[in-house]
């Protein structure tokens, strides 16, 4: 049996007092007995201070909300020997309760603590946990400042199990009560949550809480609903990629990641941390010092007003024979990356939609992950920049870094996605989608982007990309059309779309102009829609009789010119070679890339990308 405790008393004897004002048209003790009868408990006890006459008069017997509610004054000793749930009555919440509840059962405490990150950890007494989820003690908001501290606060909920409870009903929250049960050797757990809980005590803190319920936040935060998350890698991301940090002050955090975090925590965005740590495996690392690494990551995103919701590695080396390792953690297992382990852990602990998420990462492996639990996987160019070759996992978005990544999230992908809408719409099982245009148009994008979309319906779709099929620079003919192996594209493509051979594609490596053996193997199902994209893929008429949905990007040629400028560039091209082979691929290319637009429907994403 669990009862919930509500510390409703007055505060310095406030009209209203804090309880009773109004949040969003209800009292804020409405909405707290609004949010206990969303869960399986039923007993509530409301502790009141001078203003027991309204509180109790507000709330009768509870049982307008289908609870069983008692008043009584804070000095009452009339606790029940029942688990109790404190809830603040000065906070806005919106907490899955039996989540909570389930959480202290599980970890056999006497005490758990609700406790989350902030925006301002700084101001804020942080919470220090072990590496069980136990409170090891507090960090006052005085602590030094080059302290690193994991931004952890308790702002008052907690599970109390009987024997604490007889420390008397005024020694149920606060600082004080966690120094009495610390100083009794008591059991404190603490309980990670994402979930919205603000204090009104200050009049910011008020109008906050007023405006967070006006728009909907409180209620979207909640882990009784799944909500989207932007998964992030660490290394290449959120910090410098350095090959196996081993010490905090190796880790350095990339200038526009903290801006860009903090942006993905006010839309309301999960923000888990997925990492693959094998350093821990190499033995170059104690799981003490990465929790050291880990502590320094989170105080300087705290430092910009941004945090993460919960940091998940995978210590394990696959390989069982690696000198100097630890044997224990030299283990195959589910949550190296790309395996899906850290990502389904995130999901049941946070409630995450990992069917409207993503995952921004700078390795193959990370977009490899993306792909095996349905994520959008955004590529950065920085760290690895997807050249780790581990995995052939293909992203669906490039960027050049995680601000770039949390723009198209925000900002991008809600308009792309309302363009894709009528296009999707019209794309029936088994149906082929040929999009051409001259280089850096963004089919590829397109691409991957509609394939994205339709799977986000249920609906599977493979993308070729005719660049497979680009052949090295020491084999090409004169010509657009010389630069490919059209002849195996087309017994590719032939193969795919008798729907059960399977196809391995080239791979071809811009970087280095050459064409490899392919890695992957692709086969059709009789509804898949596969999504052919590349320069010459309207160009060819048998490719263009099989489908009626046959696409041309059109784009502004300035913009167009800087993209390839800036794409040649990153490949170490000189400025002469650059404006050299763009100029020849207008003359080559341009002529016949163009002449596919009386074969197809012209579209544009020019002012969608911006």
């Amino acid at each position: 049996m669990a009862q919930v405790v509500i510390l409703a008393g007055d505060t310095d004897h406030a009209v209203p007092p804090p309880s009773l004002t109004d949040i969003g048209g209800t009292p804020l003790l409405g909405r707290q007995l609004e949010m206990i009868a969303r869960s399986a408990l039923r007993e509530v006890l409301v502790l009141t201070g001078a203003d027991v006459q309204a509180i109790a008069g507000y709330c009768g017997d509870g049982g307008r909300w289908g609870l069983r509610v008692r008043t009584a004054p804070a000095g009452d000793a009339i606790l029940s020997n029942d688990t109790a749930v404190i809830l603040p009555g000065d906070l806005v919440l919106d907490v899955d309760l039996d989540r909570l509840l389930d959480h202290h059962r599980r970890h056999g405490a006497d005490a758990t603590l609700l406790v989350q990150p902030v925006e301002r950890p700084a101001e804020a007494d942080l919470v220090d946990l072990d590496g069980q989820g136990r409170v090891r003690g507090v960090l006052p908001r005085s602590w030094p400042a080059d302290q690193d501290a994991h931004n952890l606060t308790w702002p008052g909920p907690c599970v109390l199990e009987p024997a604490v409870l007889t420390m008397g009903p005024g020694a149920l929250a606060g600082r004080g009560l966690l120094d009495r049960l610390r100083a009794a050797g008591r059991a404190v757990q603490g309980y990670r949550s994402p979930e919205y809980v603000r204090s009104i005590r200050t009049p910011e803190g008020l109008a906050r809480a007023r405006a967070d319920v006006a728009s909907g936040l409180v209620e979207r935060l909640s882990l009784r609903r799944p909500l989207q998350a932007v998964f992030l890698d660490r290394d290449g991301v959120l910090n410098v990629e350095r090959s196996h940090i081993k010490t905090p002050d190796e880790l350095e955090v990339v200038p526009s990641a903290a801006r860009a975090l903090a942006r993905l925590n006010r839309a309301a965005y999960r923000t888990p941390v997925v990492t693959n740590q094998a350093a821990v495996a190499r033995g170059l690392l104690t799981l003490e010092g990465l929790d050291a690494i880990h502590a320094r990551l989170e105080t300087r995103l705290g430092a910009e007003g941004a945090y993460v919701d919960r940091v998940y590695f995978c210590p394990h080396h696959p390989d069982p024979t690696l000198a100097g390792g630890v044997p224990a953690l030299l283990v195959q297992c589910d949550c190296r990356k790309p395996g899906p382990g850290m990502a389904h852990a995130a999901a049941a602990d946070l409630n995450i939609d990992l069917s409207r998420s993503w995952m921004i990462g700078d390795s193959s492996t990370d977009m490899g992950l993306a792909r095996s639990c349905g994520l959008g996987g955004i590529l950065v160019r920085e760290g690895h920049g997807g050249r780790d070759g581990k995995c052939p996992a293909q992203p669906h978005v490039v960027v050049d870094d995680m601000a770039g990544g949390v723009h198209f999230i925000l900002d991008v992908w809600p308009r792309l996605e309302a363009f894709l809408d009528p296009l999707a719409a019209r794309v029936d099982a088994g149906d082929m989608v040929l999009i051409g245009g001259l280089a850096r148009s963004g089919k590829s994008l397109l691409a991957q982007c509609l394939a994205l979309h339709l799977e986000r319906q249920g609906r599977r779709a493979v993308v070729i990309g005719l660049d497979n099929w680009a052949k090295s620079r020491d084999r090409r003919q004169p010509g657009v059309l010389g630069r490919y192996d059209l002849d195996a594209a087309k017994a590719a493509l032939a193969a795919l779309l008798s729907r059960g051979t399977a196809v391995t594609p080239p791979r071809y490596d811009p970087l280095t102009q050459t064409s490899h053996a392919g890695r992957e193997a692709v086969t059709l199902g009789p509804d898949d829609i596969v999504i052919v994209e590349g320069v010459p893929a309207l160009t060819q008429p048998e490719w263009r009789r099989l489908t009626k949905h046959r696409l041309f990007i059109a784009t502004d040629e300035a913009a167009r010119r800087a993209r390839f400028i800036t794409e040649y560039r990153r490949r170490g091209w000189s400025d002469a070679a650059v404006a050299a082979t763009f100029d020849q691929r207008l003359a080559d290319e341009s002529p016949l890339v163009l002449a596919g637009r009386d074969h197809a429907e012209i579209i544009s994403l020019d002012g969608i990308l911006d």
